[in-house]
């Protein structure tokens, strides 16, 4: 028992926050201070939704008000002039809440940061203005008043009553809440917050995760505005403006984004501190501000976040061990069984381009390029800089479409095909300068590579449905195999920003591999690695061949290129100028007049002029 809680901290938070809403009605002196504990919980609901939004998938919004808005008028509206129960009136504020989040999330295509927050405080504001003028349904100014009491079919509930269902749901939205940030949903949200780009390269689509986000978000919204027109029986639009947006983000940001607890204390401190600065007089607005200025500075986490910080800064100072990465490759049965190609003795090409062409605006940084790419071997693509190498991998890899020709994979045609489809597809890649998930241990960005290989969906990760833990336990112990195949098993734990450059680019192939790649794209994976780290790169692609992956080479390092590779292809302009064994290139005077301006010049020949 002492062991279960100790490796799992979320336990006694969990244990701790069921206690205080057990003993809450206790400790407070009369119904007022009640409600106001209510009034919390129920801020608390929209705080938690924001946290998935904010905290995990790195998105701002300030139109949290508007969302909470609808799932209030939802039921005041079906309660008053439906008759509608409170289960039907609930389940259609979650419905109509979820449609609205999904709307608002449209707009992450193509916005970001201030200009995403700018749409959601114009969508608040617009919800909050349809209140006002759409008087026959909304009742304008005036609001809705004499909301229905629960009825459950045992009597209407009172005010004890009220706090027991609150409680209850809230509780449960905390383990929801808890649930869905540590799940492979969550780490892939932060994934994509992190790091787009990386997210895609994985076989991860962004806009299905922002999408979620949103929708969860927005449930919680939508549950809260329902929860809140029963416990007030009373709403009019004054109860949804863009200062309560902005409340709503505060304790977001205040109780610490991203953990677990943060929009919990958040909530509470922000429900409470106002009454309590009551005693200020006119000044209390100043007293306010002043706070929160000075938790924020000074606690720049928030205070959940700040706690957890220190308390991880202390486990490592007392844990601290000297570490020393391995050589790498470490294979082993485990290793080679997740990484090998089945019908890797089959020849014929698994990845071709056709006349690929790829213009920006008149310039073509690849032109006409015919590449064939064999099955289980080791393809160097090399050229000087500006040749159109980089942009050649992202058309293979799905980040670039092709302006004209055509990109096959086992003889289909994908150019133009998302790049998370074709990193599930079996083709994936590492990145000239690392794209890490920095934020996230080793251990969690091999883990969000793995995240197409779950079975589980939504509701598993959600419930905890039978089979979660035992997937999870599945994929971890796969996450720990592959750092330990790139010689990096004792820094599972360590935040992947800490890495040292050399270390960063284990991290990422070994990450690339947890999708048990067909085709894997090497852009520049020696640069930056001491010799004795290109020795070991070396013998690892060679491994990876023999367990018939195709490995795509891009690389300035000529002894490199020539220990491992196959076949290579030069570019130089954008055009294909040489093609064949490693031998046959480095003596054609294209490849020498690209690389040093100037052909080569045969002795004799020169000795006779």
């Amino acid at each position: 028992m002492k062991n279960a809680i100790k490796n799992n901290p979320f336990l006694v938070m969990a244990a701790l926050f069921g206690l205080v809403l057990i003993l809450a009605p206790w400790l407070v002196a009369n119904s007022f201070q009640l409600r106001v504990v209510m009034l919390f919980m129920i801020y608390a609901l929209v705080a938690m939704g924001l946290n998935i939004l904010v905290g995990l998938a790195g998105l701002v919004s300030l139109g949290q008000a508007g969302i909470y808005a609808l799932g209030a008028y939802a039921v005041a509206v079906l309660a008053t002039s439906y008759g509608w129960g409170f289960f039907p009136a609930m389940l259609a504020a979650i419905v109509l809440t979820a449609i609205f989040g999904i709307a608002l999330a449209y707009p992450t295509v193509r916005v970001r940061g201030v200009y995403l927050a700018v749409v959601t405080i114009a969508f608040g504001m617009i919800v909050q203005n349809v209140a006002i003028d759409w008087r026959t349904v909304t009742g304008g100014t005036l609001g809705i008043s004499n909301v229905p009491r629960i009825d459950f079919g045992f009597g209407e509930l009172g005010t004890d009553g009220l706090y027991v269902m609150i409680a209850i749901v809230v509780f449960l939205a905390f383990l929801v809440h808890h649930n869905v940030m540590y799940s492979r949903f969550g780490r892939s949200m932060r994934a994509v917050s992190q790091s787009e780009v990386a997210a895609r390269a994985l076989g991860i689509d962004p806009t299905a995760r922002r999408v979620f986000a949103f929708v969860i978000s927005a449930v919680y919204a939508g549950v809260a505005g329902g929860l809140y027109a029963y416990l007030n029986r009373y709403v009019n639009p004054d109860t949804f403006s863009f200062s309560d947006s902005i409340r709503f983000l505060l304790m977001v940001i205040l109780g610490g984004s991203g953990t677990t607890l943060g929009p919990i204390v958040g909530a509470g401190v922000l429900t409470w501190i106002p009454n309590v600065l009551q005693a200020f007089g006119k000044w209390q607005l100043f007293a306010y501000g002043a706070l929160l200025a000075v938790v924020i500075f000074f606690l720049p986490r928030g205070i959940v976040g700040t706690v957890t910080h220190w308390i991880d800064v202390a486990r490592n100072r007392s844990n601290t061990r000297a570490r020393t990465p391995q050589a790498w490759p470490r294979p082993s049965d485990e290793a080679n069984a997740l990484l090998r190609v089945e019908g890797k003795h089959h020849h014929g090409a698994v990845l071709a381009t056709s006349g690929l062409t790829i213009r920006f605006g008149g310039l073509a940084a690849v032109s006409e390029v015919d590449v064939s790419i064999e099955r289980a071997t080791v393809h160097a693509i090399i050229g000087p800089n500006g040749a159109g190498k980089t942009t050649l991998l992202n058309a293979l890899s799905g980040f670039y479409k092709p302006t004209e020709g055509e990109v096959l994979l086992r003889g289909h045609p994908i150019g133009g095909t998302r790049s998370d489809r074709i990193a599930r597809d079996g083709l994936t890649r590492t990145f000239q300068n690392t794209e890490l998930f920095a934020d996230m241990t080793l251990e969690e960005n091999v883990l969000v590579a793995f995240d197409s290989r779950y079975r589980g969906g939504i509701a598993t990760a959600m419930a905890r449905l039978p089979g979660h833990f035992g997937e999870e336990r599945l994929m971890r112990a796969r996450a720990r195999m592959l750092l330990d195949y790139v010689g990096l098993a004792d820094y599972a734990d360590e935040i992947a920003r800490n890495l040292a450059f050399g270390h960063q680019r284990r991290l990422e192939i070994a990450r690339a591999l947890a999708l048990s790649p067909e085709v894997l794209l090497l852009d520049e994976p020696a640069a930056g690695l001491t010799h004795a780290e290109i020795d070991d790169l070396i013998a690892l692609i060679r491994d990876l061949k023999a367990l018939g992956i195709t490995i795509v080479l891009v690389e300035h390092h000529v002894d490199m290129i020539m220990a491992v590779s196959d076949h290579v292809t030069v570019l130089d302009y954008g055009q294909v100028i040489a093609s064949g064994t490693p031998d046959q290139v480095q003596d054609d005077p294209r490849v020498v007049e690209a690389y040093f301006g100037t052909a080569a010049v045969n002795p004799n020949e020169q000795g006779a002029q």
